[in-house]
């Protein structure tokens, strides 16, 4: 854990770590759980709608601190496909428990002709 990026990013984020988490609103909530995942050296991210309460002011600034801080040799686990798809090496699509795809963010673009984005939610639609 490194408490100097977690303290930098409370501050980016205008939060007051002394201030108690069941005081925050939903969105403050969901900066600090952001803050205290991100400042990890995990070798996997669980990023389960990080956006989810977040105002749209601070979305742009989420997303560029998941990007900026995650530890590179890591896997990441979310549904934000299009906004992080720029940091992605390999792809692993699951769908009822079978893996879909596994390869290259490359290779599926080649074989694919489109971005991970959209051949995900070309497999996902209802």
């Amino acid at each position: 854990f490194d408490r100097t990026k977690a303290r930098d990013m409370l501050l980016d984020l205008h939060l007051d770590d002394s201030q108690r988490i069941g005081a925050m609103s939903k969105g403050m909530q969901e900066k600090m759980q952001l803050c205290l995942v991100m400042s990890r050296a995990a070798r996997l991210y669980l990023l389960d709608e990080p956006l989810g309460g977040v105002d749209p002011a601070a979305r742009d600034y989420i997303l560029n601190t998941i990007l900026r801080n995650y530890n590179e040799n890591a896997a990441v686990v979310t549904h934000l496909i299009g906004d992080i798809e720029k940091a992605l090496d390999e792809v692993l699509i699951l769908k009822d428990n079978t893996v879909m795809l596994h390869q290259s963010v490359d290779k599926l673009r080649e074989e694919k002709g489109c971005s991970v984005d959209e051949y995900f939610r070309e497999v996902f639609k209802c």
